[in-house]
């Protein structure tokens, strides 16, 4: 959910100010949960001064969202981001609940539409996150993630509702994790130079309380360069690998508001996952500005399963408006076709 980043990028981020709170509406539109309405609220802060010696750490923030989907989807969920004196620790975690109801299709990269089955479930999940600066742009350090899914409704028959599914129904799954970050960005919103490498790694164990036991491997790289005229030329990267007992909630999926723009997030999903997309970004008059953007991707359980004959493939434009010029945040408008038709996305910051 791109809004989370959006919404703190719209409070002063490079403001001198050391502490404030923001209070914004949220209006959003997605294949998965069409318009979707609600609010946020952002205290910013900064935990220490800086002097000679020490810079200033960049902007902490305790951020609370809820919104309701025409979906009838709810979702609250607050976050926080809290950078020690000199930027030496970073500190960072999420509590969410969600009311889901939700579409499934299958497991493999050849589902066909006529197999949806419809139902809803209630998550809630926890995360925690410590890393340490050990160089300009390398951060590192561990991660501890909990989510407990209950109250699943069936509403249509099929594999869901038979049990036949692993994760269909009640459990937790519970992982300690290890992350590894390098950010060179100009700006974390929308940059116009710089790259971001992320890799992550997560093992779901009975021993530390999970349900399901199964380890997740998952790696993000972008890189963003500056040319003629103003565009800028946006390359993204992304990879997961999922092994053990997956509960299907935790599959890889093809699609979303930010990679593979065309296909709802949940309309295919397996165990691995990988994906890219290339994008241009111009202006167009003023505040307003305009993208083009392709990608390639797909989900598979095995290296067989890849396929020109089924692998998704995206391409589409958009319309951005600068919400704010300063901090270069921007609200998006994106129509993204994929093998299925197109898909229409309402929101604000870029998709990567």
């Amino acid at each position: 959910m791109l809004l989370a980043k959006a919404v703190v990028a719209s409070g002063p981020a490079d403001s001198t100010k050391r502490e404030g709170f923001v209070v914004l509406p949220l209006l959003y539109y997605t294949p998965d949960t069409r318009l979707a309405a609600g609010a946020a609220g952002v205290y910013y802060f900064r935990t220490a001064k800086g002097n000679d010696s020490v810079p200033e750490p960049r902007l902490s923030y305790v951020q609370l969202l809820g919104d309701y989907t025409q979906n009838r989807q709810l979702d609250v969920w607050s976050l926080w981001s809290v950078f020690t004196q000199g930027e030496k620790y970073l500190i960072r975690g999420e509590m969410r609940f969600r009311n889901f109801p939700d579409r499934y299709f299958g497991i493999g990269n050849a589902t066909s539409q006529t197999q949806e089955e419809r139902y809803a479930y209630d998550l809630f999940s926890f995360k925690l996150l410590a890393m340490k600066r050990f160089d300009k742009y390398w951060f590192a350090g561990f991660d501890y993630s909990l989510r407990h899914q209950f109250n699943f409704n069936y509403f249509t028959a099929g594999d869901l509702s038979a049990g036949l599914v692993t994760g269909a129904s009640n459990g937790t799954g519970s992982a300690l994790g290890v992350v590894i970050s390098y950010d060179s960005r100009d700006n974390i919103v929308n940059a116009s130079q710089g790259h971001f490498f992320e890799f992550s790694s997560y093992r779901y164990h009975p021993s530390w309380g999970s349900t399901f036991t199964f380890t997740s491997l998952n790696a993000s790289y972008s890189q963003y360069r500056k040319l003629p005229n103003g565009m800028i030329w946006a390359n993204h990267t992304v990879a997961r690998a999922n092994f053990g007992d997956v509960p299907f909630l935790d599959l890889a999926k093809v699609g979303n508001d930010d990679i593979l723009r065309g296909y709802p997030s949940n309309r295919f999903r397996d165990r691995h996952y990988l994906a890219a997309q290339t994008e241009l970004r111009f202006s167009i008059y003023k505040r307003f500005g305009g993208v083009a953007f392709a990608g390639l991707g797909d989900v598979f359980a095995q290296a067989d399963d890849w396929s020109l004959q089924r692998i998704k493939y995206s391409v589409g434009t958009g319309l951005r408006y600068a919400l704010n010029k300063e901090e270069k945040l921007n609200a998006r408008l994106d129509i993204g076709f994929g093998r299925e038709g197109p898909a229409l996305y309402i929101s604000v910051a870029e998709a990567f």
